[in-house]
């Protein structure tokens, strides 16, 4: 600023009681020479806003180093207008303030030396209140609720030494260093210590309440410390997890001395470990008294007034002086269940050992293998759910799943209850058959259908009954599933009833079923079912043969009896088997073969199948399912059989062809086969189809049949019936590809049909309307076995036998016979008992010499080579034969042993 130029300020003063406005401009030179104040001088008289006066007195105040300071009067009265009129008193119309609007006189005055400029408004000069403004409306109907901004803390960020360049005179400064000093940016850590930096006590109380009221309402504070004082909580549980989860973090052992309805005072019961103090003599340490040890000083008390609902940090000391521990009591299976959740629900089985290395390496504590085991049960338990609680939600699961899936079948048995008033009723059985897959499995044109159950392995273990048939591509079919208590005749009578109920058959109904020959199911298909054809699994008739007979030869005759699609052929394999052995042809004979041999099968079935490996199938599949609460097993199942349909749809697309691709390829061979082969035509539609003098057959064009009996057993014509068909093709008898001539339900459109019916989801358990069945179900009643639950299949005693381990057959759980004792059940290098006659044994290990007589009788001399005892050895001698004396004879060196009665003696 140049030294002639002025400086201005504008002071307002209100004069009581009429609270009159006066404004008044003071400006003194800064320079030498007074410039403002002669120019002053020149203008005489200025009229402003109505005086006709202007008062110009000096003010002694504000006359600092000697320069004449002005004060001008430029209003006692402001009127509510956006325009100041200044009229010039001379009379050459010269305006004598127009160095102001010019700028020319103060071209170094700015903002900063009016002041902050919060009197000022851009038109009129001056900001009045809002009460005083005419031009202020407030539109009531439409009033907007805009949110409280906090700007406070906007100096936080801005560094208060800097330097600020401009001009700015001393109270000015002092004020913003003022404002800046209560803007100051607190410290977490000062705040919890108590610590300030400010003086006085004002300024502590300000800051404190202001830093207070900060970590009370921004949640980043809880990052530094996770208790604070005015910290609340909703629930007094809610404080005392955080407490749990602050000692595991922290691995300290905190407890709660007190813990009531309006106060929970915890505790850090870690001590400080304190060396005892040398005795007189400097070489040993005195015991410590367990009394006199110090206790670590943190703690932490939170309460609650008895009408309020939140609980509040009342007191926090965050030092601690004991040492850390590895074994926190915090440190539950449940704690833990909850954080492994998330990784149980991706890998339910994830081994023990690697949840147990990473929950170690995670919060640094000792872990248990069954503290681990426990947590992912836990874990499990809240995926899948409870196994006891599920029962009780069975109902609304089932009434969810017959909404989104109509003509959907549930039947739920209980056990009899003697009360009939009694609100529970205790589970037994439950059987479903989707609505999806009974219209599908009836546009499969198929009566055929494999029985078999599976084990449930939880606490309430049951059975797993499933009915499964054979699509048109030789794939599995489920259709129903039920789980029992057993597989007794009651539990499949119970089963067969309601499938047969959902697929309308009667006792005369020309059915067919494959079963594993199991007691139970045998009477009940012969009760409900008595015209149906039932096959036995030729596996297990295999498994029950090799009991007896385990040669190969057994096992390739009993094929060959089976695969026999006519009745010669079954009893030229039967009389080989005869000669092979006459046991096993009687034992063979006696299971009727219209149960396991072709040649005596009906072709009702379209399906020559001799094994049950549809229902195989179906139970590998749902092996996981099987060790899960009731429902979640059934989802288990149903969710699977989703996921099949929507994958065989896929399949469909891409086939191509009148047949399906299984069907396809077995026309192909069987042209293949055709080719080889010579056709006679007989007249009236029949052929003698021939490859030499012991391979002829007839074919009959009119009935679709042969005398193999391959065309009548799988609806697909055999080898000989195509030999025909192209005879037919080549005289222009028929125009019709041998594909016409296949079943429809190895047709491509019957397969597309089949699957074309699709599960419907459903929604989760908490969208589930409540059932309105009076009764709550109840878990079954179960007596839980000795010993731990067996979680693997069980295998048979020939599979056993023929474990193969690596490259060679293993031996495990083969019997050998011992070459001393000629018993069985061990070798001789673990054999623990003597021949007739005793055995003689000596043995010397680390210096000690012992002598064992077995099975003799008086006296006996044992002479140990030359060895001598050596130093500090012992020697021993033993007579188990119960009387007598023995004698060890060692070198020069005699022992002698007087034996007890017990065989044992005192040298």
């Amino acid at each position: 600023m140049s030294p002639n130029q002025a400086k201005v300020q504008i002071k307002e003063i209100i004069e009581p009681p009429s609270c009159s406005r006066r404004l008044f401009l003071d400006w003194y030179d800064t320079g030498e020479t007074n410039v403002v104040g002669d120019a002053s001088k020149e203008a005489n008289v200025m009229d402003v806003t109505g005086d006709d006066n202007m008062d110009i007195t000096d003010n002694g105040d504000n006359n600092k180093k000697g320069n004449p300071c002005v004060e001008v009067e430029i209003g006692d009265k402001f009127e509510h207008t956006n325009e100041v009129e200044f009229r010039d008193g001379n009379k050459g119309g010269e305006d004598p303030w127009s160095e102001f609007e010019s700028g020319e006189m103060f071209e170094d005055i700015n903002e900063e030396e009016f002041g902050s400029g919060d009197n000022f408004d851009d038109d009129s000069g001056y900001k009045s209140s809002e009460s005083d403004d005419i031009d202020f409306y407030v539109d009531n109907d439409n009033i907007l609720d805009d949110v409280e901004v906090d700007m406070n803390d906007f100096n936080d960020n801005i560094d208060m030494d800097a330097e600020w360049v401009g001009g700015m005179n001393d109270n000015v400064v002092q004020e913003e260093n003022e404002v800046g000093e209560l803007n100051e940016v607190l410290n977490n850590e000062v705040l919890l210590s108590g610590s300030s930096s400010d003086e006085g006590p004002v300024g502590q109380r300000k800051k404190t309440i202001k830093a207070i009221q900060r970590a009370h309402e921004n949640d980043e504070a809880n990052v530094a410390e996770p208790f604070y004082i005015l910290q609340t909580f909703n629930t007094a549980q809610e404080f005392k997890e955080r407490v749990k989860v602050h000692a595991i973090e922290t691995r300290r052992e905190l407890g709660f001395e007190k813990n009531d309805k309006n106060r929970v005072r915890v505790v850090c019961r870690g001590t400080i470990p304190k060396l005892g103090n040398l005795d007189k003599s400097g070489e040993g340490q005195q015991e410590v008294n367990n009394e006199d040890e110090e206790k670590c000083p943190w703690s932490l008390y939170a309460s609650k007034w008895k009408r309020d609902t939140n609980w509040m940090v009342k007191s926090y000391n965050k030092e601690h002086r004991c040492l850390q521990t590895r074994n926190v009591k915090a440190c539950t299976y449940k704690f833990l269940a909850k954080k492994i959740t998330t990784q149980v629900e991706s890998n339910p089985t994830i081994p023990i050992r690697a949840l147990q290395e990473q929950l170690q390496r995670d919060y640094q504590v000792g872990l248990s293998k069954m503290k681990v085991f426990r947590a992912r049960t836990e874990a499990l338990n809240q995926v899948r759910g409870d196994y006891r609680g599920q029962y009780a939600l069975l109902r609304d699961y089932v009434q969810e799943l017959q909404k989104h899936n109509p003509d959907t079948t549930v039947k739920i048995d209980v056990e009899r209850e003697p009360n009939p008033n009694s609100e529970t009723r205790t589970f037994k059985r439950i059987y479903i058959c989707l609505g999806p897959l009974k219209k599908g499995f009836a546009a499969g044109r198929r009566d055929f259908l494999g029985l078999d159950g599976a084990f449930m392995k939880g606490p309430y273990p049951g059975q797993i009954l499933s009915a499964v048939g054979i699509d048109g591509n030789n794939g599995t079919y489920p259709l129903a599933y039920a789980v029992v208590e057993s597989e007794s005749t009651n539990s499949w009578t119970w089963f067969l009833t309601c499938l047969g109920d959902d697929l309308g058959l009667g006792t005369n109904s020309n059915f067919t079923f494959m079963t594993d020959r199991q007691k139970g199911v045998l009477p009940a298909i012969t009760k409900l079912f008595p015209c149906a054809e039932h096959r036995y699994c030729l596996r297990h008739i295999h498994e029950n043969m090799k009991a007896n007979w385990r040669a190969k030869q057994f096992k390739d005759l009993l094929w060959d009896c089976a695969k026999a699609s006519t009745i010669q052929q079954f009893q030229r394999s039967m009389e080989e088997l005869r000669k092979l052995n006459n046991d096993a042809y009687e034992w063979l004979k006696n299971i009727p073969p219209q149960h396991w041999s072709r040649s005596h099968f009906t072709g009702r079935a379209h399906t020559d199948a001799m094994l049950n490996n549809m229902c195989e199938s179906l139970n590998s599949k749902i092996v996981e399912g099987r060790d899960v609460p009731i429902i979640t097993c059934l989802e288990y199942i149903r969710e699977y059989l989703v996921k099949k349909i929507v994958t065989v749809q896929k399949e469909i697309d891409k086939a191509v062809g009148p047949l399906t691709p299984t069907a396809t390829i077995w026309v192909e061979k069987l042209k293949k086969e055709a080719s080889q082969l010579r056709s006679v035509f007989c007249g009236n539609g029949k052929y003698q189809v021939s490859k030499n003098l012991l391979e002829q057959f007839v074919v009959d064009m009119g009935q679709q049949t042969c005398s193999c009996r391959r065309w009548e057993l799988i609806g697909i014509p055999c080898a000989h019936a195509i030999a025909c068909m192209w005879e037919m093709l080549k005289n222009k008898e028929i125009d019709k590809i041998p594909e016409h001539w296949v079943h429809r339900t190895y047709w491509l459109e019957t397969w597309k049909n089949m699957y074309s019916f699709t599960i419907h989801p459903i929604n989760g358990r908490n969208m589930w309307e409540k059932s309105t069945c009076p009764t709550t179900l109840l878990p079954p009643k179960h007596h839980v076995p000795i010993g731990r639950p067996k979680k693997k299949r069980r295998r048979s005693a020939m599979e056993v036998e023929d474990l193969v381990k690596g490259n060679q057959l293993s031996r495990a759980q083969k019997s050998v016979t011992c070459s001393k004792c000629n018993k069985s059940g061990h070798n001789a290098r673990t054999c623990k008992g003597q021949k007739a006659g005793g055995s003689q044994s000596s043995r010397n290990v680390g210096g000690s010499q012992t002598s064992k007589i077995v099975g003799g009788a008086g006296s006996e001399k044992v002479k140990v080579g030359s060895e001598k005892v050596k130093a500090g050895g012992s020697q021993t001698s033993r007579n188990d034969s119960g009387a007598g004396s023995a004698k060890v004879k060692d070198g020069s060196a005699k022992v002698r042993a007087s034996v007890s009665k017990k065989g044992k003696g005192v040298p």
